[in-house]
């Protein structure tokens, strides 16, 4: 893990109240690769009590962004351009984590892929969902919000 890109991306999160208000926790990032993770409460869960698919494309959605700001010059933000989600298992653990990786950084584009798992206990991490995004390198100023 690099600290001192944790550190970075940790204060530039400061500002972005939804990934708080979700829960999200950025656990581990390195140059094109982060990892995430939430303790899943009710309000995270649909009608029969599986983590909600929001809940898991917004991971999805975060996880691979946050892994794009690990390739893009720190005076640039990054945005969503594209996210394809695939359900694969319903998930139904108390935490799920998530890892997001830049698989091609182009100048302006670059192209991700994302996995959500279970973390179970005393078994195998289940997944979950896995993803396709494509996140844009855009030059939008970052704001300080209060």
């Amino acid at each position: 893990m690099n600290q001192e890109l944790k550190e970075y991306l940790d204060d530039r999160l400061k500002n972005n109240h939804f990934i708080h208000h979700m829960g999200l926790k950025l656990d581990e990032v390195d140059t094109g690769e982060a990892r995430m993770s939430i303790n899943i409460e009710s309000h995270h869960l649909q009608q029969n009590g599986f983590m909600h698919g929001g809940v898991t494309a917004t991971l999805l959605d975060v996880v691979t962004g946050i892994a794009a700001y690990t390739a893009v010059p720190k005076e640039k933000n990054v945005v969503t351009a594209d996210l394809k989600v695939s359900y694969l298992n319903p998930s139904t653990s108390k935490k799920v984590f998530a890892i997001g990786r830049v698989k091609k950084a182009g100048k302006f584009l670059l192209f991700c892929e994302g996995e959500v798992y279970d973390q179970r206990e005393n078994q195998e991490p289940l997944l979950v969902a896995t993803c396709s995004s494509i996140m844009a390198a855009v030059d939008i100023p970052v704001v300080k919000n209060k």
